[in-house]
């Protein structure tokens, strides 16, 4: 059988019965060889994960998350999403790393080592991180120092529906399913044929540039040498009443970024969180001192078409080979920046653009692309990975 790509949506109420109802539809009769699962937070129950994995025969390979929101060429809303993949020449292998024996770089390490079980010419590990269990940069940092250079690492954080109260991994390596808090899972693919990456986000630069002089990880500290919340606050015009209200923060600096210089472009940092006493800001990756941020602002037609440019530009990378599908991480906070209305115009432009191909994705607490010259973490980011 030659290889394929099926997508399943079900917005039914009872989790079990979305669960099986997408992966049947999904598998259209066909055996797969792994199944990547999508679910709202209400439906990402250990019946749902069983549910999916009995429809598939059981057996399976499954690795899936919850969301903040999944889409299909058909339409977005809360339920299921089952992608399977399968057929001649495709080989998967996949790891789970639960959240209780986490070390960050070393979780990394542990997907990639899925890597040495996938013999094929072209390879690609795809990864689902949490964003609630310390900064995923440094997974991809463990997952690098295994995978190398060579091997594209691509995929997204898991999501809660922005509630910030954990996610939820859906694994099998076979025969047993688990359902895993906060957990990182990982899927090194293998196909005969290319896989497409790429990324867009519609961001820029916007003011003078500061240096980040005093920083730990994802905390800010000093921004030009002063403490950084009173910077961030005089630069994004922002109350400094904002820094003790955390639920007024936290709306008003998700749409005001930081722009993080590199040879490619900017690495977004949404700033999510404050400490008034020590006048630190908290973005959701590693920003490093010395290096050189800007406030960024977004052209909203390039915001609006960053999924699309995302996906059109996962297809064309795939060397003139036909894409099966497209699987597209879009940052839960994209949203938010666009409103409504955009948010649709967004979604209607994602499917003009890969018409006729199947796709599926979610809205996601960060995006994964690392390959040459790119750094691996992003945010309000589309990430998109093209199978062919």
């Amino acid at each position: 059988m030659k290889r394929w790509f099926g997508v399943g949506r079900s917005l039914l109420a009872d989790p079990a019965e979305a669960g099986a109802q997408a992966c049947r539809e999904a598998l259209g009769g066909r055996r797969a060889g792994l199944l990547i699962v999508f679910a709202a937070l209400s439906h990402a129950t250990p019946e749902m994960a069983a549910a999916v994995h009995a429809a598939a025969g059981g057996d399976v390979l499954m690795i899936g998350c919850s969301t903040s929101g999944e889409f299909t060429a058909v339409g977005r809303g809360s339920g299921v999403v089952v992608n399977a993949l399968g057929g001649d020449g495709f080989a998967a292998s996949v790891r789970a790393v639960p959240y209780n024996s986490m070390d960050l770089y070393r979780a990394g390490e542990t997907l990639a080592g899925a890597l040495d079980d996938v013999v094929a010419e072209h390879r690609v590990l795809l990864m689902l991180g949490d964003g609630r269990s310390g900064d995923q940069q440094e997974v991809v940092r463990g997952a690098y120092s295994v995978a190398g250079a060579r091997v594209p690492l691509v995929g997204g954080c898991a999501g809660d529906d922005v509630t910030q109260t954990g996610t939820y991994a859906f694994f099998s390596s076979g025969p047993d399913v688990r359902v895993l808090k906060n957990a990182v899972l990982g899927a090194a693919l293998g196909a005969p044929a290319p896989f497409g990456i790429a990324m867009s986000h519609g961001w820029h630069r916007t003011g003078e540039p500061m240096v980040v002089t005093r920083s730990a990880g994802g905390t800010i500290l000093e921004l030009d040498g002063e403490p950084a919340l009173d910077v961030y606050l005089r630069r994004t015009g922002g109350s400094p009443d904002l820094a003790g209200d955390a639920g007024a923060f936290v709306p008003f600096a998700a749409v005001r970024p930081l722009g993080l210089a590199r040879r490619t472009g900017e690495d977004i940092r949404i700033i999510f969180a404050c400490d008034p006493e020590a006048g630190s800001i908290y973005s959701l990756a590693d920003t490093p001192e010395g290096a050189m941020v800007w406030l960024m602002e977004q052209d909203v037609d390039a915001v609006v078409d960053a999924a699309a440019a995302a996906g059109r530009a996962a297809a064309e990378a795939l060397d003139g080979a036909t894409p099966l599908g497209v699987l597209v991480f879009d940052c839960c906070v994209r949203p938010m920046a666009l409103g409504q209305d955009n948010t649709d115009r967004a979604a209607e432009r994602l499917r003009a653009a890969l018409d006729p191909i199947p796709f599926s994705g979610f809205y996601s607490n960060g995006e994964i692309v690392l390959t040459r010259g790119a750094k691996g973490m992003h945010h309000l980011t589309v990430a998109a990975l093209a199978v062919s």
